[in-house]
């Protein structure tokens, strides 16, 4: 690897990145106070931000030889960047993120002076000349309940603590890092009330946002048991080795799913499981197709209801509970 005094043109970029890594802010307070100034505030963001800038520096090297400097780095070679990717036929959710991590290198670089504040835009939007929009196909596809049991089933007796989280993430539509960071506190069983993002637990949530929802009805045995456990740890949180729980988690579904014969659709399946349960329970309960649509997405702490509509709940699901209703 060629190396300059300020190291590979992918480390300058990893550097330029580190800039404006604020781990532990809350991106939705700053926006909700015009605030938003371009910062990283997810460690794992920051990571596949990281892995996305040295592979287009790899890119650089190979069709630009000559350029070792972040600051020789031009718009032609982001613009032919994302155009490779679209020949290699990678997933639209993919260029999308790799569009966002070189607009926001771009930012690092005109806040530490890199780029001269007047200069083109490293990755120009539509409007403005660049590519159009990526997004990943949505795939509105849950576990079934018998598939979501099957495997903590299997994976309770090689890790009983995942085997609990998966089924948290189940009972309450949870995300992976908002059910390993739950506290008992954050637990109301008499309401049966998950409340996050609040008391000193900040930052566990999407953007940072606080969200108050109900778990479902069916898990309330299940969260009770879950309070009551000796092994809650001193700052209240359920779970101890949260760092690399996630990953433990991740592993241990690709591995039950792989010897089940379950179609992989990794934690996030469990979220998936739940809004369709939710969706059918709220329209059972009278509710109309958006009504429940809205219902749904609220507890999930989406900001739109086409987000639940598109990725959570599918057409044949919002279909059989209209037939159930009208039957």
């Amino acid at each position: 690897m060629s190396q300059t005094s300020n190291g590979s043109l992918g480390y300058q970029m990893m550097k330029a990145l580190q800039g404006i890594f604020q781990p532990g802010a809350s991106r939705h307070q700053a926006k909700r106070h015009g605030r938003d100034t371009g910062l990283i505030t997810g460690i794992s963001t920051m990571r596949c931000m990281s892995a996305d800038v040295h592979q287009f520096a790899r890119f650089i090297r190979a069709g630009w030889p000559d350029v070792k400097q972040l600051s020789e780095v031009k718009t032609e070679m982001a613009l032919a960047y994302i155009q490779e990717l679209e020949v290699r036929e990678r997933s639209g959710g993919r260029i999308a993120r790799v569009c966002a991590s070189i607009r926001k290198l771009d930012t690092a670089c005109r806040q530490a002076g890199i780029f001269p504040q007047d200069a083109p835009a490293l990755l120009p939007y539509k409007d403005q000349g660049g590519p159009g929009s990526f997004h990943s196909k949505p795939k509105p596809i849950p576990y079934t309940p018998e598939e979501a049991q099957a495997i903590i089933t299997y994976i309770f007796p090689l890790d009983p603590i995942v085997a609990r989280l998966l089924r948290l993430m189940w009972a309450g539509g949870l995300r992976i890092r908002e059910a390993t960071w739950l506290r008992v506190q954050d637990i109301d069983l008499e309401h049966g009330v998950i409340s996050l993002n609040r008391d000193g637990n900040v930052n566990r949530t999407k953007g940072g946002k606080l969200r108050t929802f109900s778990y479902s009805p069916d898990s309330q045995a299940f969260m009770t048991a879950l309070t009551l456990r000796t092994d809650i740890q001193p700052t209240g949180h359920i779970f101890a080795n949260r760092l690399g729980l996630p990953d433990r988690a991740r592993k241990l579904i690709r591995k039950a799913c792989r010897d089940l014969g379950i179609q992989s659709l990794a934690s996030h399946g469990y979220r998936k499981t739940f809004s369709v349960e939710e969706y059918h329970r709220t329209r059972s309960s009278g509710a109309d197709d958006r009504q429940a649509l809205l219902a749904t997405s609220i507890k999930l702490g989406h900001n739109r209801i086409a987000v639940t509509r598109q990725s959570y709940v599918s057409s044949l699901e919002r279909e059989k509970a209209g037939k159930a209703n009208h039957g």
